[in-house]
């Protein structure tokens, strides 16, 4: 367990101080409530045995029932500004995980698998909440009853006091010791946990699939061996709890126990009426009885690191495109899209070497080349998801690193290999990133794409499916085509438009698509070589290089 992540982790946060200093408050009023409660009980029951006065007995019981009245409302509302302060902070977090992960997609993060992201994107800023309520609150109760308790013997037993005050670091160090033991197995098991995850939304996501192949129980028999490894680490960590219950007890018991002795020999001397001594007895309980607190803390300790962890891995991983301070302004008109001298790459892998050309406002260009060459890193430069590693990109006579993304991707549109279908309907489709488009038009495009059977009755209210499962993959393309075109784009940007559609349609769309583009530049990346008679110019891409690869003829 490592503190120095946690408390960096509380930081980011930036919880309210407000609320911490109340939190703080109610905490050391309710370890004072138990405190009276118990100990204000041993003193009546003491003063009791003793023959006290009706008044005084009175006084106490009045005290005891006020303060047993007021400690359940003040644990209460200790809970509840605990869950505010740690709601507070998951927003928080979730913000500075929607920034951190939107500026590394895409780029370095499509390595993980949807699970692995799903986890650490979702469950772990989930599970950092138990950072305050389980953790850190519970811990400094723990250590403020603890403290509270050992100043308030002392008036009546500086041994007593001391003995309070050794259980209090004894029971620390074996929670502390405990969850330390229990770091590496609950690191494991997370781990294991987050290869479950990911296994199973492969396997729902590969039914079809692994159906097919008959290979189902292959799958089924993996996740079996992975979950037969989580019980083996669930285990081991519920015989440390155990231990640490058994431990704390014992220490518990042996303080309380000791206490009694020392109040008995006190009461035997003289130094301590009956009263005082049930009083410390039982007040010393009240200190002691939060330990179990920082061990369930403890335990809970090493998941949240590990949640920890593997959040902090998202924030190493490199940015892929860095924004300026201040965004420049897309120039106007229409400019040329250079690329001078430009080297690109992953992970120190070079793509593209030493590129140079120039995208005319206007024109229409074929980018051909076998798989892997760096057709889609050439797009990438494009739109501005991608960084060179050398030689600059211009809009115009304007750098592209003095323009924001979303700058440069208010003028430049991309349809990838595998466009997105969010779930809705058709008219929510078309029109996501616009503004004031009429069915009409929609109506107009959906036709111009062959998509008139998506439509009934003039409606666009057809629903897509999550993911567009209800469309076919051809059609997706086709929608995501028409939805691009719907922006108005200075340049378009297409990858591989015509898969899914058989060469005849294949070729109509792409006819289409520069058709309507109208003025604006169009780019498309595609295997089909019989359609490069189509476009103004045309480029290879191989060998990480880009080049001509013929030139139209008039």
């Amino acid at each position: 367990m490592n503190f120095s992540r946690l408390l960096r982790w509380m930081t980011r946060a930036r919880p309210e101080r407000s609320r911490l200093i109340s939190a703080v408050a109610i905490s050391l009023l309710a370890a004072g409530a138990s405190l009276v409660l118990f100990g204000g009980s041993g003193l009546l029951v003491g003063k009791a045995a003793e023959g006290g006065s009706l008044a005084t007995l009175g006084g106490l019981l009045i005290v005891i029932e006020l303060v047993a009245f007021f400690r359940a409302p003040l644990r209460y509302e200790e809970r509840l500004i605990t869950h505010r302060v740690a709601l507070g902070s998951m927003v928080r977090w979730r913000l500075w995980l929607f920034n951190t992960v939107g500026r590394r997609i895409p780029g370095p993060l499509a390595y993980l698998s949807s699970g692995d992201l799903f986890d650490r994107t979702i469950e772990d800023i989930d599970v950092l909440e138990d950072l305050y309520v389980r953790v850190a609150f519970p811990t400094l109760g723990a250590v403020s009853a603890g403290i509270l308790t050992t100043v308030v013997v002392a008036f009546f037993s500086v041994l007593a006091a001391v003995i309070v005050f050794v259980g209090l670091i004894a029971g620390l160090t074996v929670a502390f010791a405990i969850g330390d033991a229990t770091a590496p197995i609950t690191l494991a098991s997370v781990a294991v946990r987050s290869e479950i995850a990911e296994r199973m939304l492969d396997r729902i996501d590969g039914a079809v699939e692994l159906t097919m192949a008959g290979t189902t129980s292959q799958v089924t028999s993996s996740l079996d061996e992975l979950n037969e490894q989580l019980s083996h680490f669930d285990a081991i960590i519920g015989r440390l709890r155990g231990l640490g219950i058994t431990l704390l007890g014992i220490i518990t018991g042996a303080c309380v126990l000791g206490i009694a002795l020392l109040s008995g020999s006190g009461v035997h001397h003289g130094s301590l009426t009956p009263g005082e001594a049930a009083g410390i007895t039982l007040a010393s309980f009240a200190g002691l009885e939060p330990l179990l607190g920082v061990l369930a803390g403890a335990l809970r300790a090493g998941v949240v690191d590990a949640a920890a962890v593997r959040l902090d891995e998202l924030d190493a991983t490199p940015i892929p495109v860095h924004e300026p301070m201040t965004s420049a302004s897309w120039p106007m008109p229409a400019p040329s899209i250079v690329l001078e001298g430009v080297s690109a790459g992953f992970d120190d892998v070079e793509v593209l070497g030493h590129v140079t050309l120039s995208i005319a406002p206007g024109t229409s260009t074929c980018v051909v080349g076998p798989s892997g060459a760096g057709k889609s890193t050439l797009c990438d430069l494009l739109v501005r998801f991608l960084e060179p590693t050398a030689g600059i990109v211009r809009a115009g006579a304007r750098s592209y690193a003095d323009l924001s993304g979303s700058e440069v991707r208010r003028h430049v549109v991309y349809v990838d290999q595998a466009p997105t279908i969010f779930s809705g309907t058709l008219s929510d489709v078309l029109t996501m990133g616009t503004e004031d488009v009429d069915d009409a038009a929609c109506r107009e495009l959906l036709h111009d794409f062959e998509l008139d059977e998506l439509v009934v009755d003039d409606r666009l209210d057809r629903l897509v499916g999550e993911e567009g499962a209800l469309l076919s993959l051809g059609q997706q393309r086709r929608l995501s085509i028409a939805r691009a075109l719907l922006r108005h784009p200075e340049v378009l940007i297409l990858d591989e438009p015509t898969a899914g559609l058989d060469p005849a349609q294949g070729r109509r769309i792409v006819e289409r698509t520069l058709e309507l583009a109208h003025q604006a530049s169009v780019v498309v990346v595609t295997h089909d070589v019989s359609l490069v008679e189509l476009f103004d110019s045309s480029l290879q891409v191989s060998e990480r290089t880009v080049g001509p690869l013929v030139a139209k003829t008039s």
